[in-house]
């Protein structure tokens, strides 16, 4: 008799996670940081578990985007830029902002020279991230005439720090900060903002696919409302926040300290405001949709995608 009653309740223990959670894997851009800090909060502080949902955050691999990882199956949302997204869809991917967090674009190319403006781009070798959207470098080399060369290389200042090109891509958020703390500070005379030419393209924000959405159209509210609460949460905890993002670098043996850390976390929520409220939306506005077509995509393909399909 008590190893039936043993055996079944092990089996209640095993069966209790599928009903109390739907079973979750959201995967960031890249490795452990700051830039993820509201998502971290959500698990850690339990606000997905209040949700019923069974949340785990898995980061990809250095070869891995985190689209790869959402189109193989291997994670139900992912973070993703809106020009990489946007692109994507356009192609035949059938993904989904269910949630923006950014709404100012962070972007800049910084150089060894003084730019005087983005003709000095002209015929130059600029390094640039692996994962952002080619369709946005060939509009901007196409629009100006730059017939530049774009060196795709994974992230970090160590390129330019070493001389091996003379202008690199760098967002405020990590790399410039990284430039800061090796013990240069350019000035805007060494710095291009992408904004300053019309290039002011909303990044981070939540993706899933088109088929997740579809069967599973009660989780999304929870996942968001989740998400944004951790967000709001490290927005009004700052230090106990870091408290956790600096667990989960050294979980995931990423090489950093608490400075840059908090830096970049700081940055982050300054880039989520939107200026036309001074307020976190939490959305993709129509008007940043348009905007983002605008530049990134051809005829045909503006007709073929609509906000409403885009933008859950």
């Amino acid at each position: 008799m008590m190893r039936q009653y043993i055996f079944f309740l092990l089996l209640i223990l095993l069966y209790v996670p599928t009903i109390q959670g739907q079973r979750i894997t959201i995967t960031p851009k890249w490795t452990a940081q700051a830039q993820f800090t509201g998502y971290y909060v959500a698990d850690k502080m339990g606000f997905y578990k209040e949700e019923g949902l069974d949340v785990r955050i898995i980061h990809p691999a250095i070869s891995e985007s985190s689209f790869s990882v959402l189109q193989n199956g291997k994670s139900q949302v992912a973070v993703m830029n809106l020009s990489f997204a946007l692109t994507a869809r356009a192609s035949g991917a059938k993904i989904i902002n269910i949630m923006q967090t950014s709404q100012e674009n962070s972007l800049m190319l910084v150089s060894r020279h003084p730019l005087n403006d983005i003709a000095s781009l002209k015929q130059k070798d600029i390094a640039v991230w692996n994962h952002l959207s080619q369709n946005l470098l060939d509009r901007i080399s196409a629009r100006y005439q730059l017939n530049c060369k774009w060196i795709r290389f994974n992230s970090g200042v160590n390129l330019f720090l070493a001389g091996a090109v003379d202008i690199c891509l760098v967002g405020s958020y990590n790399e410039y900060l990284q430039l800061a703390e090796y013990g240069l500070r350019p000035d805007d005379t060494y710095l291009l903002h992408f904004s300053d030419y019309g290039y002011d393209l909303p990044e981070d924000g939540l993706y899933v696919t088109d088929e997740f959405y579809q069967a599973h159209p009660d989780i999304i509210p929870k996942l968001v409302r989740a998400s944004i609460r951790g967000w709001e949460w490290a927005n009004e905890h700052k230090e106990k926040a870091l408290d956790i993002v600096m667990d989960i670098v050294h979980e995931n043996n990423i090489g950093t300290n608490r400075y840059h850390q908090r830096k970049m976390m700081e940055e982050i929520l300054r880039l989520q405001v939107d200026k036309s409220c001074n307020k976190r939306t939490y959305l993709l506005s129509p008007e940043d949709f348009e905007s983002a077509s605008d530049i990134l995509l051809n005829g045909q393909e503006r007709e073929n995608i609509h906000y409403t399909d885009f933008v859950k």
